[in-house]
């Protein structure tokens, strides 16, 4: 599992409560239930975290941790993530 992969799970865990092993295929809105307001709180964060801004087009359409991983990625290619303190 990827640095990337693992702090998008400790994310979405921090935000939803759920458990930081479930697949990384699983669609999280459809299989997994997570609700629109935390899809706006998991954009925000992912957003401060990594220190990019996230296209709308490429969150929608990244439903999966897998997704949202390979996304992340991309975006923080040439500018890797920052270290991450608590506020």
């Amino acid at each position: 599992m990827s640095t990337v992969e693992q702090r998008i799970r400790e994310i979405i865990t921090n935000i939803t409560g759920l458990q930081s092993d479930i697949p990384g295929d699983a669609n999280l809105y459809l299989d997994l239930g997570v609700a629109s307001v935390y899809a706006l709180q998991l954009l925000s964060e992912l957003e401060r975290q990594f220190g990019v801004s996230i296209p709308d087009d490429d969150f929608v359409d990244a439903t999966s941790i897998g997704e949202l991983t390979a996304v992340m990625e991309r975006l923080t290619r040439h500018s890797p993530p920052r270290e991450y303190t608590s506020a």
